[in-house]
């Protein structure tokens, strides 16, 4: 790998001039779709049958948070390595591959009659997500013409949503007419589908010359990663100041000064850290993480500010929250449209002040507020995330080299997962002890403690917005890309 191939970021080989059948690129991006929305339509719905799933499988509280956590940390650990060997061997051959996997061990998570072995399972089904999550980008930028990236990204983020918010609906109605196994079975008929569309409609560059694959790398960061993500869980349950939380995130800086060092010495790295000088990539990945750190606090707080603070019940509060994803599922089309229109950079610009003016509002709801009052600023936060999400999707893979797209296709992904991790930890973290729903406060969980640690976050939630804002100020990146 050259680092000489950073100079060459803004002529990438996206498609200029399509000629290839439109019809047969449809079908292909159909295909990449649904590999998506199976993915993210299981991510959300394992919670719905949390409880069952417990019972069922004879296990604890504690053990079925591994139900989720297993998922997660491999997801974590894998998906930027994924992204590179796609890379390296061939995206279309992994990305396959990632279907089948994930197919299976959805069978695999069905058919299990122990939490032992459904915690297995449910780590490779995190490989599958890895691979799929990682090149599905990588491999629609390559089939798509330049003109129509911003449209393309607009359907894969509506996808994406609609699997995301599908998922509690659809895991309901499955659990309840036909068992908990159900959930995971529903992948079957979506993977081989998907994996069929691909294997025959999408094509993939050959590998001209295949490079070494850099394994000590792939282990480095996969460490780094899993401490990371497990060190943060934990301070929900332990606290900041805990042993075990405090040692791994050390081994995380630690992991992270050796594998950059690491990677600066070899000839073939798994990742070249040279490419993180381009600012307007650096850039956007960081505003990534921190939106997203954002985001997260808007699915995680509002149950409890509404069920405790305002006294929706849960059928109300369960509407309530369909709301934000429905609005994202109806506009996500249009992001792509408008971000072709006018331009990604100016359009991600003005979507992250939208989220930080929203997170604003929501700092100044009270439960005398009706739902009208709760709908319109959420609104203002999933539109500013809607025109947020496809444009930086599409600055990001524009920009790509075409031997490191499926690694910055990964790290689109990784920075999502991040930002979330965060978010849930540190934003939860703070609104439990401002509250008292934690126990380790003086305030009581009163209505009005509620509402002060909720007010309290998004006013943090608005001023990280606007910073993220101000990092992605279009004449800032044009100045420094």
């Amino acid at each position: 790998m050259k680092t000489e191939t950073l100079a060459y970021l803004p002529g990438t080989d996206v498609a200029e001039n399509y000629t290839g059948n439109f019809s047969e690129l449809k079908i292909a991006i159909a295909g990449i779709s649904i590999s998506l929305f199976m993915m993210n339509l299981d991510t959300s719905i394992v919670s719905a049958g949390l409880p069952t799933m417990i019972k069922s499988l004879k296990t604890t509280f504690a053990s079925a948070q591994w139900f989720v956590l297993a998922y997660l940390l491999v997801l974590t650990a894998l998906i930027t390595a994924a992204g590179r060997l796609g890379d390296i061997i061939g995206k279309k051959k992994l990305y396959l591959a990632g279907i089948v996997i994930f197919t299976i061990a959805s069978l695999l998570c069905g058919i299990s009659n122990s939490a032992a072995l459904f915690i297995l399972f449910r780590g490779l089904q995190g490989l599958g997500a890895a691979l799929i999550l990682a090149l599905s980008m990588a491999i629609a930028t390559e089939l798509t013409p330049k003109k129509m990236l911003g449209k393309t990204m607009g359907v894969l983020s509506t996808i994406t949503a609609l699997g995301i918010a599908g998922g509690p609906t659809i895991g309901g109605i499955l659990l309840s007419t036909f068992g908990w196994q159900s959930m995971f079975l529903v992948n079957i008929p979506f993977g081989i589908v998907a994996y069929g569309l691909g294997y025959k409609y999408i094509n993939s560059p050959t590998i001209k010359k295949r490079m070494p694959i850099d394994k000590v790398g792939i282990i480095l960061l996969a460490a780094t990663l899993s401490s990371y993500c497990f060190g943060m869980t934990m301070i929900e349950k332990s606290g900041f100041g805990n042993t075990t939380v405090l040692t791994l995130l050390a081994v995380t800086i630690i992991g992270l000064v050796v594998f950059i060092r690491f990677e600066k010495r070899i000839a073939h790295p798994l990742i070249n850290v040279a490419i993180f000088k381009n600012r307007l990539i650096s850039k956007n990945l960081f505003t990534t993480v921190l939106v997203y750190t954002v985001i997260i606090t808007t699915v995680i707080l509002p149950p409890f500010y509404l069920l405790k603070a305002a006294n929706y019940s849960l059928i109300q509060v369960g509407l309530i929250m369909s709301f934000g994803p429905l609005l994202t599922v109806a506009l996500s089309i249009y992001a792509g449209k408008i971000a072709d229109r006018y331009g990604a950079k100016n359009v991600m610009f003005c979507a992250v002040i939208t989220i930080a003016i929203g997170c604003f509002c929501m700092s100044t709801i009270t439960p005398a507020d009706n739902i009208v009052g709760y709908l319109w600023r959420i609104g203002i936060i999933a539109l500013g995330l809607n025109f947020f999400k496809t444009p930086n999707n599409t600055v990001v893979m524009e920009i790509a080299p075409a031997d490191q797209r499926g690694l910055l296709s990964g790290f689109l992904s990784l920075s999502r997962i991040l930002g979330q991790i965060t978010g849930t930890t540190v934003m939860g973290v703070i609104f439990a002890v401002l509250s008292g729903v934690s126990g380790t406060s003086k305030i009581g969980s009163s209505p009005q403690a509620i509402t002060y640690g909720f007010h309290v976050v998004f006013l943090i939630n608005a001023f990280i917005a606007s910073f993220a804002a101000l990092l992605i100020y279009p004449k800032f990146l044009k100045q420094n890309a």
